[in-house]
């Protein structure tokens, strides 16, 4: 059983090269105020070194932890969920967020500041909830997991990240016109719906879509409200996708109203609500889980309610 948060370790995994680089800078600032606030004794900083590294962290932290802080984007962050998740429940620590990357959607879920200094009081605050996480095939995710067009401008964007070293929601806005004007295209897929919203019955879905998306939280892609509605802490998924006939220009206009959540009232774009579904897709889409790349095409996706305390700002 961990210690409360109040009481227990405050520990920091940080990727010191989110953002190109700035996650080492905001590291050492957010472990030098940690430790002017809560005494060296109570705090440790572990830094990432290979892909994966934060989900060891995570998994083997010590009992006397109350809560470990993801400094970085939504990859570290999906990397701590999956530590965590490998612990028994009664020993997860809370999780916390400073939001050190480029798209960095589950801390604007939890409402967290991206000022180092201000997301530092903010945890300090220890103002809680629980927490829903998503899984398929095994691995758990926090925010998002989306198939075809989205995915492939998420991926895309990484790509142009790393050799570029820009950020932010332009650099998403360039890869998302790429990918509509020379890639943009349908993927048939088969949605089994085997645990719908109190009063829906489960029912198949056949379609062809340009994009699917399952929701935990409201946004992905740096911001976009792809699922207005969406709680973390529902027990439910928001799910969306778009079918066609789209060209590329209507399609554009719907990505950019998606950045508002202003896309709800499209014909093309439909939604449900699931705690536990099947996708299956004629062929291998283009597919991601908070920003990292997932490969197949059979999908057994479950909400797994209440998993994890989250530290929330105020927002």
């Amino acid at each position: 059983m961990v210690p409360s948060i109040e009481e227990g370790r405050i520990v920091l995994i940080a990727n010191p090269v989110s953002k190109s680089g700035r996650g080492a800078v905001a590291a050492s600032e957010a472990a030098r105020l940690f430790r002017e606030r809560v005494g060296e004794e109570r705090f440790e900083l572990l830094t990432t070194a290979r892909p994966l590294h934060g989900e060891e962290l995570a998994r083997d932290l010590p009992d006397d932890v109350g809560c470990v802080i993801a400094l970085g984007g939504d990859g570290l962050v999906n990397e701590v969920v999956n530590g965590l998740m490998a612990r028994k429940r009664e020993d997860r620590p809370a999780l916390a967020v400073i939001p050190v990357g480029s798209g960095n959607d589950y801390a604007e879920t939890l409402g967290m500041a991206y000022a180092v200094p201000t997301a530092v009081t903010e945890i300090l605050r220890f103002q809680t909830k629980r927490a829903d996480v998503g899984r398929v095939n095994g691995r758990y995710f926090a925010e998002t997991l989306s198939f075809g067009l989205d995915a492939a401008i998420a991926l895309d964007t990484v790509d142009r990240r790393q050799k570029s070293g820009r950020a932010g929601t332009m650099l998403y806005l360039e890869s998302a016109v790429d990918q509509l004007f020379k890639h943009l295209r349908l993927y048939d897929f088969k949605m089994n719906v085997l645990a719908a919203e109190p009063g829906c019955a489960p029912h198949p879905e056949q379609d062809e879509a340009y994009l699917v998306a399952v929701q935990v939280g409201p946004t992905y892609g740096g911001h976009f409200r792809i699922t207005p509605k969406a709680r973390f802490d529902d027990g439910l998924f928001d799910i969306c996708w778009a079918t066609p006939e789209l060209a590329p220009m209507r399609a554009l206009a719907l990505l950019l109203r998606a950045r508002g959540g202003k896309h709800t009232g499209s014909s093309h774009i439909h939604f449900r609500r699931a705690q536990r579904l099947v996708l299956d897709f004629e062929e291998e889409p283009p597919a991601q889980m908070d920003g990292e790349k997932v490969s197949g095409t059979h999908f057994v996706i479950d909400c797994v309610p209440d998993a994890l305390t989250v530290v929330v700002g105020q927002r």
